[in-house]
């Protein structure tokens, strides 16, 4: 299985694990018709930077987003590095802390979150130890295993469709664009992960272009299941529309009865290698801004994910963490901006300096 793939897999899982929880409420507060469309305009903006993202790299083969940003010089590293860890910590505290209510509804009525959040880090702080490769092919497993559950989600969930409840179809406005709210769903993306992924093969747009379209079709499918059961009016009152959505459908013919209890393993699932995929970014981060040190790599991914999971615990119910979910994603939206283009354009100042002096010499 190749490289490529596995990237391709982990694209697909993080995403899936990113946002599907609070991605489809944005989506409902955008528009109340021709939902489609927004997703759209949304996965294009992020391809778009992704693009960008996989071209500034390949001018930096063999090296990753930490060492390009070394070349610019340590001070500027610390500035931008420095506050995106400190957002990927509350990105995974929030992960967690979301993700243990769900657990909480689904299986847990009666056990604290605290316990739950533990065991939830400790597996993806023990993934992410064991390195890059274990996490890559850790991920193959989950897909393979889990993929099955969120198609037999969707198919399922078609007999209580009512397809009259996704007319008109059509948006013949674009006004979204200018909702400030609209440039929240690129918070959701969740390519970043791309820059410390190291290859002797440069990254090819096409593998994580088919990643990229399984997911916009995930995501249409979280947006429009809901939709079609319950009805604009109705989506827009709820706080978790998906979840609930999913748990309206009568399956007392299968070993369990609630269709939630393949969503809660498929979720949990995707979110462990999530949380290992952001604790190992960080790992590599510090280690290398604090290289004079020499603290291992499995030592960094301990202290964040206590810090993690102390900042958690103060989180007192779920619609404080929906709100700091959405702030952590407005931060989100300025490193998704902000880490292409700087790459992008110091690669090209690179490649033109290296130019000019190989003319030079050979004046």
């Amino acid at each position: 299985m190749t490289h490529r793939f596995q990237i391709g897999i982990v694209f697909f899982i993080i995403h899936l694990s990113f946002g599907f929880l609070l991605y489809p409420d944005l989506i409902y507060s955008l528009t109340d018709a021709g939902h489609w469309l927004v997703i759209l305009c949304q996965g294009v903006l992020q391809l778009m930077l992704i693009s960008l993202y996989i071209k500034g790299l390949n001018f930096f083969p063999n090296q990753d987003i930490i060492d390009i940003y070394l070349k610019m010089g340590r001070l500027v590293a610390f500035i931008i590095l420095l506050p995106f860890v400190l957002n990927l910590t509350v990105l995974v505290a929030l992960n967690i802390r979301t993700y243990t209510e769900v657990i909480n509804s689904l299986f847990l009525l009666r056990t604290p979150h605290w316990p739950i959040a533990l065991l939830l880090y400790f597996i993806s702080a023990y993934t992410a130890t064991k390195g890059l490769g274990t996490i890559l092919r850790s991920s193959v497993f989950i897909f393979f295993m889990i993929t099955p559950f969120i198609l037999f989600i969707i198919v399922s969930s078609i007999v209580n469709f009512d397809f009259h409840n996704g007319f008109p179809i059509r948006n013949s406005s674009f006004e979204f664009l200018l909702d400030i709210h609209f440039y929240y769903l690129i918070g959701f993306s969740a390519f970043l992960f791309l820059g410390f992924m190291v290859s002797k093969k440069p990254l090819v747009f096409r593998d994580i272009f088919i990643a990229w379209f399984s997911v916009i079709m995930v995501y249409l499918a979280f947006v429009y299941i809901p939709l079609f059961i319950f009805g604009q009016e109705t989506v827009v009152t709820m706080s978790l529309p998906f979840v609930v959505a999913v748990d309206s459908v009568d399956i007392r013919w299968l070993a369990f009865n609630r269709q939630t209890m393949f969503f809660g393993i498929s979720s949990i699932g995707f979110m462990l290698i999530f949380n290992a995929v952001m604790l190992w970014m960080i790992s590599q981060i510090m280690q290398k801004l604090f290289s004079r040190l020499h603290v291992k790599s499995a030592w960094w991914i301990m202290i964040f994910s206590l810090i993690g999971y102390t900042a958690g615990l103060f989180i007192p119910n779920q619609v404080w963490t929906n709100t700091l979910i959405l702030l952590n994603r407005g931060a989100q939206v300025y490193f998704m901006l902000m880490i292409p283009v700087t790459v992008y354009i110091y690669g090209i100042v690179i490649k033109r300096k290296v130019t000019n002096d190989e003319r030079k010499s050979s004046l």
